[in-house]
């Protein structure tokens, strides 16, 4: 009999996708999560402090948490990622500079981390409508809302086929070069990962170009769908979290 092999998690950063249970998070309405993540990364990135970074981990872990992430859905981080990030320590630590590439790190870090739970929580469908319920008010300057909320839907939407193509290119990658990849140099990493974005944005163009004519033939975009906006006390707890969240960092800002 022949033994059942694990699915080997894939490396790299893979776009994430909603998770396929419910939970606490994808419960609440998708626009009250992007306007929470939209100010607390509005902190991060203006208020990088320690302190900033540790509230808003702390409200990550918590998210985590209630939203069930496992384990095989998070990214294997490639062994190249690894080795510039220690080279990267050394560097700062030659300059003096440590604590402020640590603390860049971070940054980026929480901000990956914090998208990453925004697109396990809202399926891409329902993030265009609630960006469609923002743009409302651009109607009384007769903006194209509708239409914009269409092709932000269908971008979300062709995100996977990008990923898709991306995943296909590096397999034939790993095939054709083989036991070359572990000599290869930093150079040659580079040249090869032009070509890799090349190759996977020339495959989703082409996929791309096919969807438009195909719906080009069925008679364009759909209509838009009026969104509807639900809110409840899970949008509350979520709010009153976020308020907290900021007034703690603000504090610490005033009092430190």
């Amino acid at each position: 009999m022949s033994e059942r092999r694990k699915p080997r998690r894939s490396s790299g950063f893979m776009l994430p996708r909603a998770l396929p249970w419910s939970s606490f998070l994808s419960r609440v309405w998708p626009g009250t999560l992007i306007v929470c993540w939209t100010a607390l990364t509005t902190f991060v990135l203006t208020i990088p402090t320690w302190a900033t970074l540790g509230v808003v981990a702390a409200v990550l872990v918590a998210a985590t948490a209630l939203l069930r992430v496992p384990a095989g859905a998070l990214p294997r981080l490639p062994v190249w990622l690894w080795s510039g990030f220690i080279g990267g320590c050394v560097g700062a630590w030659l300059g003096d500079g440590v604590e402020v590439f640590l603390r860049a790190s971070s940054v980026a870090l929480i901000v990956v981390w914090g998208s990453s739970l925004l697109l396990w929580a809202v399926p891409t469908t329902a993030m265009a409508g609630a960006l469609r319920v923002f743009l409302a008010p651009l109607r009384l300057f007769r903006a194209p809302v509708d239409e914009w909320a269409l092709i932000m839907g269908e971008a979300l939407r062709g995100l996977p086929m990008l990923r898709d193509q991306a995943g296909a290119v590096m397999d034939t990658v790993r095939l054709r070069l083989g036991d070359e990849m572990a000599s290869m140099s930093m150079r040659a990493y580079a040249r090869l990962a032009i070509d890799v974005v090349t190759a996977s944005l020339s495959a989703a163009s082409r996929g791309a170009a096919e969807t438009g004519r195909v719906m080009s033939m069925r008679g364009g975009l759909r209509p838009p769908v009026s969104e509807r906006v639900s809110l409840g006390w899970r949008d509350l707890v979520a709010a009153l979290v976020c308020a907290a969240a900021v007034a703690a960092i603000v504090a610490v800002k005033i009092l430190l």
